[in-house]
């Protein structure tokens, strides 16, 4: 027994067990028959000693009598159950760690036979005829038809578009049968779309089989403006062109008239009945026009050719009208000229550029941050002037604070004589000439000094200022002035009526002052002839309680009761937080100007040039603005200007 015992722990043992149920009931099978082969050992040795055995007992069917004096042997010895020792932790997860893979092993072949072994079958598609692709057709958009400004204003535009010129008059008819406001100018644009263009001068003399000398249209800039003016007696068609050249002009103007005199007028081929055959002058607001009446519903071919504005119109009350609206249009153009600009950067920007081609400013102020050295600012202001001739056919004021240390905007100048320094007459004289020859080589031609004002130590401007009395300060002013003026420099004298007994700065605060300060320190610079007075933002209550000078008309007459009529008042830079914080900026732009100063200076600082600009053409254009007192203005600068054009 014991080595069976130890043979079924080596059978145990072996690694080709598959599970230890076979195990058990393959060492079971072995048992039985071991012991199958006992009995079959025991049967054959009773049959050598046969026994006899009494009736009773073989009554009883099963194996014979174990033998008395034998042992008896217990059931369960016969077949031995295994007596295995309970396996270890370690045999235990060894057991079930066989386990685990075996049955991965399994899976893994499952797989392979069914899903690997087997490729797939591959769908057998059939072969298509290659689709051609057509290549794309390169789209090239047209550039957007570019539409000129009006020449003059107008309260609405209607568009048509044409394929080809013969189209025109048939839209051209449906367009006129709409119903338009009475007094109103409606432009119309005709685009022609297979061109990509608008209709041009030629095109309608064309369509409308319109007998107008060719040569016209030649003398004529290529942007026009077509309109219906909406009169009571009818639409009437208003065109408005610019004077491209002058010369020939008059004379092709005559042989029209004088053919239309001998053929009569023709419109679509067909002629035209007219009162009179003949053309006749007449005036409106002293702009001199030509007219041919067609009839008496006040129908007929008017023209007139003014500046360098070209206008055609078919009634007496359409020329009149536009003649108003091109002298508005003008006029607007020139509202500039009231303003000193102050600008960003050394150089002429894309931005500057446009910011004068809008609004057009009669003058520009240079600060240091304009300022870097000679031949850049030369080259600076000469942009400038040349942007400004092309733009207005005017110059500009080019100004400066050139006074003499501790304000001089040049740096890089070599006269900087401070006012304080200046002992005499003779002095200030040549300081003026030689601060007048430098500013005078640079481009510049307005200088805002000398300062004028009555200060003493303490007051905010006494470095800036002679610091003399004021019939000294009068003598050495009058002195430099004249030398600026030899230099061919304009001057404007400043601050009138003076920022004495002011500590603190009055472009933070607004500075009232109770008494009017000495002021005949100006009346003696005034011999000198200086073009411009500039004056202080400033709250004299004996003047005006509420209102600084400029803004003041009984401060500007003030003035030029106590100067001249005729010298141009400018303002001090009206970007200011001293007014911004009190008024309005409408009020800062207007006020002046109905006040009676001519010139204002907005140098941008606190608010943007273009912001102040608005405001003023806004309060303009809506009645806000006196239209005379702003007209003479302009008069006054534009006066100045043609002197400047001079050569000296």
């Amino acid at each position: 027994m014991p080595e069976e015992i130890e043979e079924k722990k080596e059978f145990l043992k072996r690694e080709e067990i598959k599970t230890m149920q076979k195990d058990i009931a393959k060492f079971r099978e072995i048992e039985a028959q071991k012991e199958r082969e006992r009995i079959a050992a025991l049967k054959t040795e009773e049959k050598k000693v046969p026994e006899r055995i009494p009736p009773e007992v073989r009554r009883v069917e099963g194996p014979p009598p174990i033998p008395p004096e034998k042992e008896k042997i217990p059931l369960d010895t016969l077949i031995p159950k295994p007596s295995i020792r309970k396996p270890s932790p370690l045999t235990k997860i060894l057991v079930r760690g066989a386990i685990v893979i075996i049955c991965l092993l399994i899976a893994g072949f499952f797989y392979w036979f069914f899903g690997v072994k087997k490729p797939p079958v591959k769908e057998v598609i059939p072969p298509t005829e290659e689709e051609i692709i057509p290549p794309e057709k390169e789209v090239v958009e047209k550039p957007e038809i570019i539409i000129p400004p009006a020449l003059i204003s107008v309260e609405e535009t209607k568009e048509v578009e044409v394929s080809k010129t013969e189209e025109i008059p048939k839209v051209f008819s449906q367009l006129i049968g709409e119903e338009f406001p009475v007094g109103a100018f409606t432009r119309l644009l005709i685009k022609n779309i297979s061109e990509n263009r608008l209709a041009s001068l030629e095109d309608l003399s064309t369509a409308f089989q319109i007998e107008t000398p060719v040569e016209i249209f030649q003398k004529l800039e290529p942007d026009y403006t077509l309109a219906v003016y909406s009169q009571e007696q009818g639409k009437r068609i208003v065109l408005v062109g610019k004077i491209k050249e002058e010369e020939g002009l008059k004379e092709i103007l005559k042989n029209w008239e004088k053919k239309i005199k001998e053929e009569g007028v023709f419109l679509s081929g067909e002629k035209i009945p007219t009162l009179v055959s003949y053309f006749r002058t007449s005036f409106y607001k002293e702009i001199g026009f030509r007219y041919l009446t067609i009839s008496k519903d006040d129908l007929g071919i008017c023209y007139a050719w003014f500046d360098d504005y070209f206008a055609l119109t078919t009634s007496f009350e359409s020329i009149k009208k536009a003649i108003d609206k091109i002298k508005a249009e003008e006029f607007e153009k020139k509202i500039g000229q009231l303003f000193i600009i102050g600008f960003e950067g050394k150089i002429i920007t894309p931005q500057l550029e446009e910011l004068f081609k809008k609004y057009r400013p009669g003058g520009v102020l240079l600060l240091s941050k304009n300022i870097e050295s000679k031949e850049q600012l030369k080259s600076l202001i000469q942009d400038l002037q040349n942007l400004s001739l092309k733009e207005t056919s005017l110059p500009l004021f080019i100004a400066v604070d050139q006074e003499g240390e501790p304000m001089s905007r040049i740096g890089f100048a070599s006269e900087k004589t401070s006012q304080s320094a200046i002992e005499n007459s003779e002095i200030a004289y040549q300081v003026g000439l030689k601060r007048g020859k430098e500013l005078k080589e640079l481009g510049i031609n307005l200088n805002l000094a000398p300062v004028l004002d009555i200060t003493k130590e303490g007051d905010f401007l006494f470095n800036r200022s002679f610091q003399k009395p004021a019939p000294e300060t009068g003598e050495l002013a009058k002195a430099l002035i004249l030398g600026q003026k030899k230099a061919g420099i304009l001057t404007a004298i400043k601050h009138f009526p003076g920022y004495g007994d002011i500590a603190f700065q009055p472009e933070d605060t607004l500075a009232i002052l109770e008494t009017i300060p000495e002021i005949s320190q100006f009346e003696k610079a005034m011999e000198a002839n200086p073009e411009f007075i500039m004056t202080a933002n400033v709250i004299y209550e004996a003047i005006s309680p509420s209102l600084p000078f400029t803004f003041s008309s009984a401060a500007i007459q003030f003035l030029k009761s106590n100067t001249s009529p005729e010298v141009l008042v400018i303002s001090d830079d009206l970007a200011q937080d001293s007014l911004l914080n009190k008024f309005s900026l409408e009020e800062i732009v207007t006020k002046p100007i109905e006040a009676g100063v001519d010139v204002l200076i907005f140098s941008g600082w606190d608010i943007e040039v273009s912001q102040g600009l608005d405001a003023f053409l806004s309060a303009f254009q809506g009645g806000e603005v006196s239209k005379e007192k702003t007209e003479k203005a302009i008069s006054r600068i534009t006066k100045l200007k043609e002197k400047l054009l001079k050569p000296r």
